[in-house]
């Protein structure tokens, strides 16, 4: 049995499956973007070595293999640049997506093209109807992918994430199969003062 297969999303990147091999390249790049990885993931807060990078993309790994977990590293041009992974319910046929990428290729259209990938992997499958994502409410570039890939806001959980020190509120986004009209009622908020 095997887990996630790599995809070709465009000449050059591609979405890899994670794997321990790509530890020292991965743990770099997590280095390098470690202050902007802080403003928004909570796992950032924590002491990263290159034993427990590897540790984790194997568990990513194991995950694969079990069908639960579809974790991918982004990579463009042979380097790893980012990261996009999405968490399967088959029983509610609902998956939900995290996704990063390095200061490097932000505003490059590598996140879209990624991530837009993946969500297209997640719909194609029988037994997925939902993809849904959670982002900070402040995270304008998160939230501007989401919305440029067809996902719709469907509401905010207050303080819904703990990072150090405080918590943040989410905008919880998602997008089906069968697309619906948008509640008019939803206005998008704004990160409170």
């Amino acid at each position: 049995m095997t887990g996630a297969v790599a995809i070709e999303v465009r000449p050059g990147l591609s979405l890899e499956p994670m794997h321990p091999e790509f530890a020292a390249d991965y743990f770099d790049l997590i280095e390098r973007n470690l202050d902007r990885l802080r403003l928004w993931e909570p796992w950032a807060h924590e002491k990263h070595t290159l034993v427990t990078t590897r540790t984790f993309l194997a568990w990513q790994a194991q995950l694969a293999v079990s069908h639960t977990v579809l974790p991918f590293v982004i990579v463009l041009d042979g380097r790893p640049v980012g990261s996009c992974t999405a968490r399967l319910d088959a029983t509610d046929g609902t998956a939900e997506i995290g996704y990063w990428v390095g200061a490097e290729v932000e505003g490059t259209g590598v996140a879209r093209a990624s991530v837009g990938a993946l969500v297209d992997l997640v719909l194609a499958r029988e037994e997925t109807f939902r993809v849904q994502a959670r982002t900070a409410v402040g995270n304008e570039r998160s939230r501007a992918l989401l919305e440029r890939l067809g996902f719709e806001l469907e509401g905010v959980q207050r303080s819904a994430q703990r990072m150090p020190g405080r918590r943040v509120d989410m905008a919880l986004y998602a997008r089906v199969k069968q697309r619906r009209r948008p509640s008019k009622s939803l206005k998008r908020p704004t990160q409170p003062a």
